[in-house]
């Protein structure tokens, strides 16, 4: 089993960061800026993208004040909120510094990891009372736009249970989820006959398979989506990635059916964010 080290939380933080650098463009024209900092990576992109914060802050380095101040006028330049997000593993004394700053917790995040050569073959079998679905990859402008309305409404539904959930998707969560529609990312469309009824997304940077966006429709929870798209996901990297992390919120559903294929939870993020202020 894993445990919480420097070593894993510098690896897992600074390969997710590497590869919002990656899906947000940055250093291309037209895509985001990024700052290596403090030992981490702060990107600042387009406005409300997932992939705009700062990971691996502190991280086996020191982070002195002119670090901090690095990284607040990088997202003021940029008009944009910051949004750092803290592993328990760096440098002591830097929440205090931070919330001396402005910056407030905004919630936490669970981070969760396996070895893929650890993944247990019955986790590859479905649950006996679940629905079969099945889990194609997006192949067509159409099933890209069916994977985005699927996605954008799990998360916009939030933890709602299936018969409440929300009538209407918000545009902010359309936008955010279309960030995910990048080429280095592969999606994940599960169906239910003609329905698109969840998905999901996956990237492998530096030997590290990321899950993400994974999101069920509400008036199909319950039925086992989740884990037939997560399932794909694992059985596609085999051979092709050492670890697989996801990141959840705690004590949700989504963690839950990780750790049913034996993801365990090495440590939990403080999101900390300031608002934008102008000069």
């Amino acid at each position: 089993m894993l445990h919480a080290s420097l070593a894993l939380a510098c690896r897992i933080d600074l390969s997710e960061i590497g590869f919002c650098a990656v899906g947000s463009r940055a250093g291309e024209p037209g895509g985001a800026d990024t700052l290596v900092v403090g030992g981490g990576r702060a990107i600042c992109g387009a406005p409300g993208s997932p992939f705009n914060k700062v990971l691996g802050l502190g991280l086996g380095a020191e982070v002195s004040d002119a670090d901090l101040d690095a990284i607040d006028e990088f997202y003021d330049a940029h008009e944009s909120p910051a949004q750092i997000e803290l592993c328990p593993l760096a440098m002591s004394g830097l929440p205090a510094r931070l919330a001396s700053r402005g910056y407030v917790i905004q919630g936490f995040e669970n981070q969760l990891v396996m070895r893929l050569d650890d993944v247990d073959e019955g986790a590859y079998q479905a649950p006996a009372d679940a629905t079969t679905f099945s889990i194609a990859l997006t192949a067509s402008a159409l099933d890209a736009d069916l994977w985005l309305g699927a996605v954008a409404a799990g998360f916009a539904a939030g933890e709602h249970p299936a018969d409440t959930g929300v009538s209407e998707v918000p545009p902010e969560f359309r936008n955010a989820m279309r960030n995910f529609q990048h080429p280095s990312m592969v999606l994940y469309l599960a169906r239910d006959g003609d329905h698109a009824v969840g998905g999901g997304a996956s990237y492998i940077f530096d030997g590290v398979l990321g899950l993400t966006g994974t999101a069920t429709v509400p008036a199909h929870r319950g039925r086992g989506v989740q884990h037939a798209v997560v399932r794909r996901m694992l059985h596609d990297a085999r051979g092709r990635a050492e670890l697989a992390t996801a990141t959840t919120e705690p004590g949700s559903r989504s963690q839950r059916t990780f750790e049913r294929f034996g993801f365990r939870v090495v440590y939990t993020r403080a999101v900390l964010v300031r608002p934008f202020r102008s000069r």
